[in-house]
């Protein structure tokens, strides 16, 4: 982890709540960038404020130039977040009220065609995109194709380390993922060879907690960020665009793995009532709700595969409409 100075004048509070959260068993990594930046912005703008006024809070929550709903919101969570510790500890801060959050846009999921993977893949093999790192032409290449071909979310992917994949039995173990979820997760041998000859580039002297990805020292994680950017680039390039909610996003990565799943389970006449839990626990979903949206999203196929789910598994699966597991 790297070690960040804290220079504001809240540095020793940020120390504080950081060192709380990690004897609290949380790792904190993301909440912990954010406060780095949050000191920054602190120390730029704010130098003579000795507590979080409400002025400090509105200026953080304010959305940024090109910045994404998701991402004001990690920002205004994390900081509401650290003003309830400092009330906790009677010192004085605004608590940034949940109003300010935005809401999100409901997106439809883009399920990728085959010509379109096709199209990624030959773009990141043949570095036909630009990235500052040359680690990233290494990187990338992997880390999508495990995102394809296993339906990570991308913060599982970005929390992977060296000790996470075993290279005898073909398998990655995630650790701590939504709603707490441990799960293993075997790959195709195809994949794994792929796996061990970026194991052989990237770890030659790496230690077992060194992060798989990454870019430039083996201890700090991939950003989110890098990756969101570097698939910018690359859909345009393939000239995938966005049109309305309909906006290709590296998670639906997830939810084309999902779809094309079923479609297999459906094709080889395997039995539901089986494999809809296998499904179910490889992607990591605590809910039955959350598997059976990928029902909905196979519009080619989805009457039969309904069907044949009623068939199986009846009202074991509820009726679409309600929230699910992203």
């Amino acid at each position: 982890m790297k070690d960040y100075v804290f220079k504001s004048n809240f540095k020793s509070d940020i120390s504080n709540f950081l060192n709380l959260k990690h004897s609290l068993g949380y790792k904190y990594y993301n909440g912990q960038i954010l406060l780095e930046q949050f000191d920054t912005f602190c120390f730029n703008n704010f130098q003579s404020e000795i507590s979080l006024t409400k002025e400090i809070g509105l200026a953080w929550a304010t959305l940024r130039k090109n910045e994404s709903c998701s991402s004001v919101q990690n920002r205004i969570v994390v900081i509401r977040e650290f003003a309830k510790y400092l009330n906790g500890i009677d010192k004085i801060a605004f608590v940034i009220p949940t109003t300010y959050i935005p809401k999100q846009q409901k997106y439809k999921s883009y399920i990728y065609s085959k010509l379109e993977i096709q199209k990624i893949f030959d773009i990141l093999d043949n570095k036909k995109y630009n990235c500052r790192n040359e680690n990233m032409y290494i990187v990338l290449p992997v880390l999508f194709r495990i995102l394809y071909c296993c339906g990570l979310r991308i913060s599982e992917i970005a929390s992977l380390r060296v000790e996470h994949f075993d290279i005898d039995n073909g398998m990655f173990s995630v650790y701590e993922s939504k709603n707490n979820n441990n799960r293993l997760i075997p790959i195709s041998d195809k994949l794994k060879n792929i796996c061990i000859d970026y194991f052989i580039k990237m770890h030659s002297n790496s230690s077992s907690d060194d992060f798989f990805f990454y870019t430039n020292e083996r201890n700090i994680p991939i950003s989110k960020g890098s990756i969101r950017g570097a698939f910018k680039r690359i859909l345009k390039v393939a000239n995938i665009e966005k049109s309305n909610l309909n906006n290709p996003r590296i998670h639906d990565f997830r939810h084309t793995f999902a779809v094309n799943c079923l479609k297999k389970f459906v094709q080889e006449d395997k039995n539901l009532d089986a494999y809809l839990p296998i499904l179910k626990t490889y992607m990591g979903h605590s809910k039955f709700i959350s598997t059976e949206y990928y029902l909905k999203l196979t519009n080619d196929m989805f009457p039969k595969i309904l069907e044949k789910a009623n068939l199986y598994i009846g009202d074991a699966i509820p009726r679409i409409g309600g929230a699910y597991e992203k």
